[in-house]
């Protein structure tokens, strides 16, 4: 986990100054696009549907609050680093001075838990595994995240991200997959026995009975394998069904693991990618 951030401010007086290219690309892509030259790097940066309440002043005072509106941004550094992080221009409210609570919702679906690592002026949280939200964001562009401000209630940010696959590419070309900032534990896939703890369903949709085989009387288990990242989502390319009473019920069942919602699998209190095998019971009331 990283404990020390840039504030910033300064990371965008820096793109200001510096910037070879700054584009805003069409009127239905939100996303402006900045590289510098400087130092070798790509910021992505999308500003939130919404605005938030914050609280203004210091020193203990009773502060007149204001509205800002976040930054959702990406950014690749030295072909190495990369970072998918919050901006919400107020100070974040955190229980460990390390790391703040967010919640996500990706359209309709149930919120998830997650822990994010805050800057060191507190007004910035970083995603756990960049690459794995990018991959999210690019399949369900619609994202709410719930966050706390420092002495407000959950404040609900709203992202429109449509648009992020044109740009996969520049962000794929500055930090290769695989790379040095890719290398961390983050990416290797855990069995499941090799975890501390578990991935476990918190929050899953209503099981849709294939109604052919419910009015023919067919019941049963199937199985789906699949690869739950750290996020506690399940990756679509590796849903594989590996033990059925019917091949009918495939499809329902690949819906319901992913679309459900997971607490991630830990090692040493760390969110890892975990290979697991799901149960999804068919049973006829």
């Amino acid at each position: 986990m990283r404990t020390l951030r840039i504030s910033i401010a300064t990371l965008l007086l820096a793109s200001s100054a510096s910037a070879q290219r700054a584009t805003r690309p069409a009127s239905t892509d939100p996303w402006e696009v900045t590289e510098l030259t400087n130092r070798p790097s790509l910021t992505l940066e999308l500003p939130a549907l919404n605005t938030v309440r914050a609280a203004g002043g210091a020193g203990g005072a009773r502060a007149a609050a204001f509205e800002v509106r976040p930054v959702l941004l990406v950014r690749c550094q030295d072909g190495q680093l990369l970072d998918v992080f919050v901006a919400a221009g107020s100070v974040l409210d955190s229980d460990d001075n390390v790391t703040t609570p967010v919640r996500l919702q990706w359209g309709s679906e149930p919120p998830a838990e997650s822990r994010w690592s805050r800057s060191t002026d507190s007004t910035s949280a970083f995603a756990p595994d960049p690459r794995a939200l990018l991959r999210q964001l690019v399949s369900s562009p619609d994202l709410r995240i719930e966050i706390r401000l420092s002495g407000k209630s959950a404040q609900l940010i709203r992202f429109n991200a449509r648009g992020l696959e044109r740009h996969m590419s520049q962000v794929d070309a500055a930090c290769p997959p695989g790379g040095n900032g890719d290398a961390r534990a983050a990416d290797q896939v855990y069995p499941e026995a090799a975890v501390d703890e578990r991935a476990e369903i918190v929050s899953a949709p209503p099981l849709e009975y294939p109604p052919a085989l419910q009015h023919a009387g067919l019941q049963g288990r199937v199985t789906v394998q699949a690869v739950i990242d750290t996020l506690g989502r399940a990756e679509p390319a590796s849903l594989k069904v590996i033990a059925r009473p019917n091949t009918a019920f495939d499809e329902s069942a690949r819906a319901y693991v992913l679309h459900a919602a997971f607490r991630p699998a830990r090692v040493k209190g760390r969110a890892v990618r975990v290979l697991i095998k799901v149960p999804v019971d068919y049973r006829i009331q």
